[in-house]
């Protein structure tokens, strides 16, 4: 499944790499990102999200499974949850020599840029929809009919994937 790879993560892998949060450049190119969505998404990490609308380009979104709970006083990104140990399993892996940094400190402000991001991205798909002047004409929001056709997709996703991790005897 090729995926058009967002200028947002891109992006943001530029900022953690400036910052000293990346070892290695090669980490925000076009090609690793490409396959690490695919990836995501053959694990069901995210969904792409496609639209009977030929006009409206795939989205692609988050499964709740995997979307970070908020605390309710602050709005904040709380860090726990799969997104977050399966982000502390990376950096623990990832360490090494005078690049060792402490590692909840990294993820902290990960989370933190990426939730900037996300409320960023977000707050002109919004605009967009009200002004009718959004760049890229995507809708913030999806349809009824749009949501019902994803969540079959991932239905028969999750029945292929169940059915694949049976013993084959």
């Amino acid at each position: 499944a090729s995926l058009i790879v967002l200028p947002a993560p891109q992006q943001l892998g530029k900022t953690l790499y400036h910052q000293g949060d990346l070892s290695y450049f090669e980490a925000v190119n076009k090609e690793t990102l490409k396959n690490s969505f695919t990836r995501f998404q053959q694990d069901q990490i995210v969904h792409v999200v496609k639209s009977k609308d030929s006009k409206i380009p795939p989205r692609l979104q988050l499964d709740p499974a995997w979307r970070p709970s908020r605390d309710p006083e602050t709005g904040a990104l709380l860090a726990e949850g799969p997104l977050w140990d399966f982000t502390e399993k990376i950096a623990s892996s990832r360490r090494e020599g005078k690049n060792r940094r402490d590692g909840a400190t990294v993820s902290v402000r990960v989370l933190r840029l990426t939730d900037q991001l996300g409320g960023k991205l977000y707050e002109e798909a919004v605009e967009g929809d009200k002004t009718g002047k959004s760049n890229n004409r995507v809708p913030s929001r999806l349809s009824l009919e749009d949501q019902e056709a994803h969540r079959k997709e991932v239905q028969r996703k999750q029945r292929k994937k169940t059915r694949d991790q049976r013993a084959h005897l």
